[in-house]
């Protein structure tokens, strides 16, 4: 029996040994294909891993974003009213002084400045506060998802983590206290810029003129042009280009005295320049800037409509309200009564319209997505 098979062997050898290759390759191939394919399943599973992580992150980034800027309206309220003080011209044109029509006419010009200068500040605010507070939380996720690797087993034979920049809490704290730049020194500049436009586009109109609301939109809109239209820029793509110095602090050298973590604040300083002199941003800001103003043109529409109507009930239905004229006289304190609308505690119908702008959000996305990415 035993020599039978072994003949049968040598008889089938060389079918025997094709028979085995087969099997065994087979066996290989199934072995290999089941892990490459536990291989994808668990890299699938940590990408969704970690893009739910990042996700979620950015999610609670944007909260404290939108938080952040509302707990400031106070603060831009105060500046705006200290800055362009118009209620103590109001108390003194009550005592009827000597020079009442200069007061009128300052107070005129002020009431139009403030006006102007409560869409730009809240635009550019909720803009900057969101740009800075994704750029740090880019960082601090990719800080936070390379140490939970690295506390992580290993696999063996993995490749090394790219190396993340590490950005300290005090450069994270003086980056973020960088607002302050606009809120104290950027709105002063800004305001005067606006107010010499002001004085451009309005002082030629009397007290007695009557404006309808399509003259005080057209005012409005030729203001916006002297500001976002500039000789010096001829960069079409970003007319509010001119804006950027009022926003951030200019560029400074760092002394060798100052190195580690002025190094890392300039870091993130220049960082933050180029995303507010991108095309990008620009758009966004301008977007921001016409949803803005057409907030304030609803505002103005509604006063109109108050002041037009209250001796004719039977037009409240049409819109002819828009083509009466008010005295520039009476407008003063519908002017001057915008910072309390546009800028008033939450619900704040002006800031909640520029925080819900889809373009502003993915402007963020794009932020954070780009720095929450290790860098090759």
């Amino acid at each position: 029996m035993i020599s039978w098979i072994w003949t049968q062997i040598k008889k089938h050898r060389r079918k025997l040994v094709y028979g085995g290759v087969l099997i065994g390759g087979v066996y290989m191939a199934y072995r290999y294909a089941h892990k490459r394919i536990k291989e994808i399943q668990e890299k699938e599973a940590s990408e969704c891993l970690t893009h739910a992580r990042r996700q979620h992150h950015f999610d609670s980034n944007q909260r404290t974003c939108n938080m952040t800027v509302l707990s400031m309206v106070p603060n831009l309220r105060e500046i705006l009213q200290q800055l362009f003080d118009t209620e103590s011209i109001t108390d003194t044109l009550k005592s009827n002084p000597s020079n009442k029509l200069e007061l009128w006419e300052e107070l005129k010009i002020l009431s139009v400045t403030r006006m102007v200068c409560v869409v730009y500040a809240c635009s550019i605010m909720s803009l900057l506060v969101r740009i800075q507070l994704n750029v740090i939380g880019g960082y601090i996720y990719l800080q936070n998802n390379n140490t939970s690797t690295h506390n992580s087993e290993k696999p063996e034979g993995a490749p090394g983590q790219t190396p993340v920049r590490v950005i300290p809490k005090p450069a994270q704290e003086k980056y973020l206290s960088e607002i302050k730049h606009f809120m104290d020194k950027g709105i002063c500049q800004l305001g005067e810029l606006i107010k010499s436009a002001v004085k451009k586009e309005i002082s030629s109109i009397s007290l007695k003129e009557r404006l309808t609301f399509h003259n005080v939109e057209s005012c409005l809109q030729h203001i916006r042009e002297r500001l976002e239209t500039s000789p010096e820029i001829s960069n079409l793509s970003s007319p509010t280009l001119q804006l950027c110095p009022y926003m951030f602090p200019p560029e400074n050298s760092v002394s060798a005295a100052t190195q580690g973590t002025d190094e890392i604040h300039e870091g993130l300083m220049q960082e933050t320049r180029d995303i507010l002199e991108s095309a990008d941003f620009h758009i966004v800001l301008k977007t921001s800037l016409d949803r803005g103003f057409q907030k304030l043109l609803d505002l103005l529409a509604e006063s109109y409509k108050t002041n037009l109507q209250s001796g004719d009930p039977n037009s409240s239905h049409n819109t002819e309200y828009l083509l009466g004229g008010i005295p520039m006289a009476k407008l003063i304190p519908i002017f001057n009564g915008s910072l309390y609308k546009l800028c008033s505690d939450a619900p704040n119908p002006l800031l909640q319209e520029l925080l819900l702008l889809e373009s502003a959000k993915t402007l963020a996305a794009n932020v954070y997505e780009a720095f929450s990415q290790p860098t090759s």
